[in-house]
C-alpha cells in the first residue's frame, strides 16, 4: 500500500480508548473500522451502530462503518491500524494485527511505552523488520459510560510521539498529523517510555490506599482524597528516581508537574506547586474520579507490571538505585499474592539483556536492519 492521506482507519480495541478515538475520528471526518475481541463487547455497539459520546467532543453519536470481531475485515484496505488497548494486552494485539498488517499500514499504538515488546511481537509474527510508532499517552481522559457510550473528559494537550526505528519518527508523525494533532515527535521510544506517569503515581496511591478500598469497594475520590500530602511525596520519590534513569540515558523528561501541565492534566498553581499533590489537587479532569472497586485492578496489574518494572529494569541496567520504586513493586505484588517482577516487562522480555545504554540507543534509532 503506497503511502497517501489516512482516509480509513482500522480500531484495534473497543474500550475506553478505542470508543473515545472511534468518536473523535469519525467526527473529524474518517472512515473508522472498530474492532474488538469480545463479542459481549462488540454486540452492543454492532446493534446501535456505532457509538454514542459525551464530554470534550459536545454530545451525540458517531456512526461507525464497520463494528466487528474480525480483526482482518477491519483491516482490510485501512491506511492505519491504532492498537488501543492496555499495555497488559500489547502482545495479543500485536499477535493479532502481524496476522493481518500489510506492508505500507501505519501500526500506531497509543499509548505504547512498552519499549520494543510491540516490534518484537512483530517480528515473531513474520514481519522481519517491523516499523511501529506510539505515543506515550493514551490521547484522551475517557471513560465508557455505558456499553455504548463514552465520555471523553479531555483530550491531551500533547502527544509525545516515536517511532521504532526512530529514522521514521518524522515521517509517520506527519502523516498521523491530521488524526491527532496534539502529536509531538521525541528522539526514540525511551522518550514515550519515561513519560509514563501512570506508572509513578496510580501503585503508591491504590498502595497507601489499600485498607480504604476493601472497606468501601472504592467510594471515594482515587486522586483528591487518596492522594494526601504524605500520599503525595512517596510519588514525588518515584518520579525522582523516573528523572534520574531517563537521564542517565541521556533523556530529558519533565518532573510530573510539569509534564501534567504540559497535556492539559492540571493548572498553572498544580505545575507551581512542583509536588504531586499539588498537582492533583489542581486536576479538574481527574478530581471526581472514584478508586478502583478492588486491588485487582490494572493501576496495580497493568502499571506495576508494565511500568514500574520496566523503568526498574533500565535503571539496573544504567547502575541507577531505585529504592522507592522497588519497594512498591514488592509491597503490592505481597499484598495481592502476585510476582510483578516476575510477571513483569524484563530486559529478558525486552531482548535488551547484556545490553549496554549505547546498544540499546542503537537499536532504537535504526531497528533491525
Amino acid at each position: 500500500m503506497a503511502a497517501s492521506a489516512i482516509e480509513r482507519v482500522a480500531i484495534i480495541g473497543a474500550g475506553n480508548g478505542g470508543c473515545a478515538a472511534a468518536a473523535d475520528l469519525v467526527k473529524s471526518g474518517f472512515d473508522v473500522r472498530l474492532y474488538g475481541r469480545s463479542p459481549s463487547t462488540i454486540e452492543p455497539l454492532v446493534a446501535r451502530g456505532g457509538v454514542e459520546y459525551e464530554g470534550v467532543l459536545g454530545e451525540g453519536f458517531a456512526p461507525i462503518s464497520v463494528i466487528t470481531n474480525d480483526a482482518s475485515e477491519a483491516m482490510r484496505d485501512a491506511h492505519a491500524v491504532l492498537v488501543m488497548g492496555p499495555t497488559h494486552a500489547h502482545v495479543s494485539m500485536a499477535e493479532t494485527v502481524a496476522r493481518h498488517l500489510k506492508p505500507g499500514q501505519i501500526f500506531f499504538a497509543a499509548p505504547g511505552h512498552t519499549l520494543t515488546l510491540l516490534p518484537n511481537t512483530l517480528r515473531d509474527g513474520g514481519h522481519e523488520k517491523p516499523v511501529t510508532c506510539e505515543s506515550a499517552t493514551l490521547p484522551y481522559i475517557c471513560r465508557k459510560l455505558t456499553p455504548i457510550r463514552v465520555k471523553i473528559s479531555r483530550k491531551a494537550a500533547k502527544l509525545k510521539f516515536a517511532a521504532f526505528p526512530a529514522t521514521r519518527t518524522r515521517e509517520l508523525a506527519e502523516r498521523l498529523l491530521p488524526l491527532f494533532p496534539a502529536i509531538s515527535p521525541v528522539a526514540s521510544l525511551l522518550d514515550t517510555v519515561f513519560p509514563y506517569t501512570n506508572a509513578i503515581h496510580h501503585p503508591p496511591a491504590l498502595l497507601c490506599n489499600i485498607g480504604r478500598v476493601e472497606a468501601t469497594g472504592g467510594d471515594y475520590c482515587h486522586y483528591y482524597e487518596g492522594i494526601t500530602p504524605s500520599v503525595g511525596r512517596i510519588i514525588d520519590a518515584l518520579d525522582a528516581e523516573r528523572v534520574a534513569i531517563a537521564s542517565a540515558f541521556g533523556c530529558v523528561v519533565d518532573k510530573l508537574s510539569d509534564y501534567f501541565f504540559q497535556i492539559g492534566y492540571t493548572n498553572e498553581e498544580g505545575r507551581d506547586g512542583g509536588n504531586a499533590y499539588s498537582v492533583f489537587h489542581n486536576s479538574e479532569p481527574n478530581r471526581w474520579i472514584k478508586a478502583p472497586p478492588s486491588i485487582d485492578y490494572r493501576f496495580f496489574n497493568e502499571d506495576i507490571p508494565f511500568g514500574l518494572v520496566p523503568l526498574t529494569e533500565l535503571a539496573r541496567l544504567a547502575g541507577v538505585q531505585t529504592p522507592a520504586s522497588d519497594a512498591v513493586i514488592l509491597l503490592a505484588s505481597i499484598a495481592t499474592g502476585k510476582s510483578y517482577r516476575d510477571g513483569g516487562l524484563t530486559s529478558a522480555r525486552m531482548r535488551i539483556d547484556g545490553m549496554d545504554i549505547a546498544a540499546v540507543k542503537t537499536l532504537l534509532e535504526h531497528g533491525y536492519e
